[in-house]
């Protein structure tokens, strides 16, 4: 089991399996843009976390999440698991995630995780996929390999 420095984001029903890591050089571009890795930012403005990749990377599996698709964040002293509670096209303002409804990914307080990929190469039209904390065990729960 490989982690990154924040940890891993598993979703396995759709197949995503990756090395987390917190924010690198230009906002954590240079994370995203690292083949085999995704963004962890913890609290977002004050609203909730968010995980980001490429969607040509195969981030853009989370296309597929549906309500009650469980995600997990895994490392080396416990694993905490989410459920999907909505699902959202939006936008990517440069400054916040802005869901079609005008919900703002900073302002979030009723889902904990936002995992996000970019639907074009501006990177400004998103999906974004919200999760509540479901919880947390002392240990890993599944080993998948890289």
């Amino acid at each position: 089991m490989t982690y990154g420095t924040a940890g891993r984001f598993i979703i396995q029903d759709v197949g995503i399996s990756l090395p987390l890591y917190l924010k690198g050089k230009n906002n954590g571009q240079d994370i995203v843009d690292r083949e085999n890795s995704a963004l962890l930012c913890q609290r977002f403005r004050g609203g909730c976390d968010y995980v980001a990749d490429h969607a040509a990377q195969g981030f853009d599996r989370i296309r597929q999440c549906r309500y009650g698709t469980m995600a997990m964040i895994q490392t080396p002293t416990g694993t905490q698991i989410y459920m999907c509670v909505a699902m959202s096209m939006g936008t990517n303002t440069g400054t916040d995630l802005v869901t079609l409804s005008g919900a703002r990914v900073s302002k979030c307080h009723w889902a904990d995780l936002c995992a996000y990929c970019c639907n074009d190469e501006r990177g400004r039209d998103i999906t974004m996929v919200f999760f509540k904390k479901w919880m947390k065990v002392g240990h890993p729960v599944v080993r998948l390999e890289d």
